[in-house]
């Protein structure tokens, strides 16, 4: 996982299932890059939001509380998902 943290593009991302207590679903965790001239130390933005069950779609989306986080190294990141991540870990790559 750490290779495709590290080769991520501005419109790419990952998508991890969560284990977070203090959001409904355990949450999702996103990954993404960040290029930004004001913030040239944080590499990666993480977000974390509530996996909310939608009757209709019948499926979970993301939606209600939510985090963003930002780590300047992809090892960072990594020790961030195995730390909240549902085990095993399910991620998706965008």
């Amino acid at each position: 996982m750490k290779k495709v943290i590290e080769s991520l593009d501005l419109d790419d991302g990952v998508r991890v299932l969560g284990c977070i207590e203090d959001l409904r679903a355990g949450g999702f965790i996103f990954i993404a890059t960040l290029h930004s001239p004001t913030r040239p130390s944080q590499k990666y933005c993480v977000n974390t939001a509530e996996r909310i069950y939608d009757e209709e779609a019948k499926l979970f989306l993301p939606g209600g509380r939510e985090e963003f986080l930002y780590f300047s190294e992809a090892e960072d990141v990594i020790k961030y998902i195995e730390k909240n991540a549902a085990k095993p870990i399910r991620a998706w790559y965008y």
